[in-house]
């Protein structure tokens, strides 16, 4: 029945390559705007790109409600073309692009910018784990594959998917579409991109498939390209699957995720779970200086990573070494917080709250302390029973990593110059477990903002309140609270302020209550009055000074004054008492040394005039 339905799907490819050989009239495109909004937020896409990939499935059509076709083919979403449903035989590549670029399944479907704005996110993430020179077009080939919904493996599926990059990548080189879309001449090779045999097919007007071959009218073969050497359960990934080292999980379900540090190279962990006689391997191994991922055993398979917990846990190996922090960089973190991301939501039933967080984590080992236990699903090799290993080590930041994977939690935010804020429970009912909430707290023309708590329970070191100085939870950490401890007031010196609260899987308590105060900027300047002798004086006399703040000001923090008198031809003033003016009205004073430079007075001004000097200076003591 596959083989039926996918020898349907080719002809429909190949009507397109004949279709597409004949001279084109190029559509308008409606979209452009939302295309160039894509390129302005993520520059180091090419331009064209984007276009040619629209172009190729859709026509830069907005496709939301369309009727299957007689072929049974399944249905594509919006501008870009997205499958959501590929019926077990093509890649869900919406529900891919959603993951990854942090927009919805329903706004990619429903709303045209969205769409290509998702599809931009997520081409740009992929382009940021790119080895080699990203501006190079023909190195993109791998970005376009990951995204397409086409599958990999098999010789036809091979060809089909390299038929729909051929389609990208010649639109990408048709002068007549780079003036009509507006977008420049790539320099690239289509040869070099599908090399010289498999082109002549590529751009044949007839191809022959059989179950074995793909041909064209000539008889020239085409050969499998090894596109496929991506991940089959993560496809930014790459595959190096190892033939040995693993086992059946004999119907055992996944329900956890094992963190490991190597103790060594990416390319030496890859290497070594292809030994057959090391009895060791890992679904994945990250590399520390970009992130980049190798999976080396299928996710339905057991790896031989944590001993009696196999069965049950996806392992991934980090480059690196535990007493060294240099190699975990954020590159890496956040490449296997992705990828721990897609795990989460790959049907496993694990929840990605169920990170470990605690200020703990990093210092803590299973086998000593008997925590942090079952319910802890996304944890180190040290936290697991039976273990003596201590990766990743008191190095590892899981706060950082548990940002990373819960970055899409809901922010709500408040503006008003007070309020009051609580858990879900409400100010009279426990928290919930596998809570996390958000407090966005932002008040209008505000520069401090004062918390007072009202209420404070929580389970002690397992759930946690986290205050930031700032609008995102990478802001400075003003403090993290558990237990009952928190101060009764906090002020905080700035326009923001973030309250993020977190629980575990178990145990509820009162939580908290906290209200805020935004304190308005003092923005109404000080006042002086000067109270003294009216006409000329010739003798001693007193001058009164006031300065004054309005009321509910912030008050004079510093006052500063300055007494000069006229001598009969210039005013001046009392160096002896600690003044000294100079209105520049006649000639230098002989209180000013010149070191370097022509000094002069010239229109009321001190002025030097030797444009040959660099560092030209005058000075005057002060007493």
């Amino acid at each position: 029945m596959l083989k039926n339905y996918f020898l349907s799907v080719v002809a429909v490819l190949l009507l397109h390559l004949v279709v597409t050989a004949q001279p084109l009239t190029y559509p308008s495109n409606q979209h452009q705007q939302a295309f160039d909004l894509a390129y302005q937020q993520y520059p180091q896409i090419p331009k064209g790109m984007l276009e040619a990939v629209s172009f190729t499935m859709t026509r830069f059509r907005h496709i939301e409600n369309e009727t299957k076709g007689c072929t049974g083919l399944p249905l594509v979403y919006g501008v870009m073309g997205l499958t959501l449903d590929g019926e077990g035989y093509f890649k869900n590549n919406l529900n891919y692009v959603s993951l990854l670029s942090g927009i919805s399944v329903q706004q990619i479907k429903t709303n045209s910018q969205q769409n290509i704005l998702a599809y931009a996110a997520t081409y740009n993430t992929l382009l940021q784990q790119l080895s080699g020179n990203k501006t190079n077009v023909e190195n993109h080939v791998s970005i376009l594959a990951t995204l397409s919904e086409l599958p990999y493996n098999g010789l036809q599926q091979d060809f089909a998917l390299n038929s729909h990059l051929y389609s990208v990548y010649s639109f990408l080189n048709d002068k007549a579409a780079q003036t009509q879309y507006g977008f420049p001449q790539h320099t690239f090779s289509l040869e070099k991109i599908f090399g010289k045999e498999n082109l002549k097919i590529l751009s044949s007007k007839y191809i022959k498939l059989t179950d074995e071959t793909v041909t064209d009218e000539n008889g020239n073969q085409y050969q499998h390209s090894h596109l496929g050497i991506k991940s089959p359960d993560y496809p930014p990934a790459l595959t190096n699957l190892t033939s040995c080292n693993f086992s059946s999980r004999n119907g055992v379900a996944v329900s956890a995720v094992t963190v490991h540090t190597i103790q060594g190279s990416y390319a030496g962990a890859i290497s070594w779970a292809n030994n057959c006689s090391s009895s060791v391997s890992y679904h994945y191994v990250l590399r520390s200086s970009d992130g980049q991922i190798t999976q080396v055993v299928l996710e339905s398979n057991k790896a031989w990573h944590v001993g009696s917990e196999n069965p049950y846990t996806i392992g991934m190996e980090h480059e690196g070494w535990v007493n060294d922090s240099l190699w975990y960089t954020a590159a890496m973190y956040q490449a296997s917080a992705a990828l721990v991301k897609d795990i989460t939501q790959s049907g496993y039933g694990i929840s990605a709250l169920r990170t470990s967080y605690f200020p703990w984590s990093r210092f803590t080992r299973y086998n000593i302390s008997g925590i942090p236990g079952a319910c802890v699903k996304i944890k180190g090799h040290q936290h697991y029973p039976n273990q003596s290993h201590t990766d990743p080590g008191q190095n590892w930041d899981w706060d950082y990593y548990y940002k990373h994977i819960n970055n899409a939690t809901t922010v709500t935010n408040f503006t008003t110059a007070s309020g009051t804020v609580t858990d879900l429970g409400g100010a009279s009912g426990n928290y919930t477990n596998d809570e996390r909430t958000l407090y966005l707290i932002q008040p209008t023309g505000t520069n401090q903002i004062n918390l007072t708590v009202n209420q404070f329970d929580v389970e002690n070191t397992w759930d946690y309140l986290y205050i930031y100085n700032g609008t995102t939870v990478f802001s400075p950490k003003i403090g993290e609270y558990t237990g009952t401890s928190i101060p009764s007031t906090i002020t905080v010196n700035g326009s923001a302020v973030l309250i993020e609260f977190r629980s575990d899987c178990a145990t509820t308590a009162p939580g908290y209550s906290i209200s805020w105060s935004a304190v308005s900027p003092d923005i109404i300047a000080p006042t002086t009055s000067v109270s003294a002798p009216t006409g000329w004086v010739t003798s001693n006399f007193t001058a009164n000074f006031t300065d004054a703040d309005n009321s509910g000001g912030s008050g004079i923090q510093k006052r500063y004054y300055q007494v000069i008198d006229f001598d009969g031809t210039e005013w001046r003033a009392n160096a002896n008492n600690g003044f000294f003016a100079d209105n520049f009205n006649t000639n230098i004073h002989p209180e000013w040394t010149p070191v370097v430079g022509a000094w002069s007075i010239n229109s009321g001004a001190l002025y030097q005039s030797d444009e040959n000097e660099g560092n030209t200076n005058i000075s005057a003591a002060l007493n």
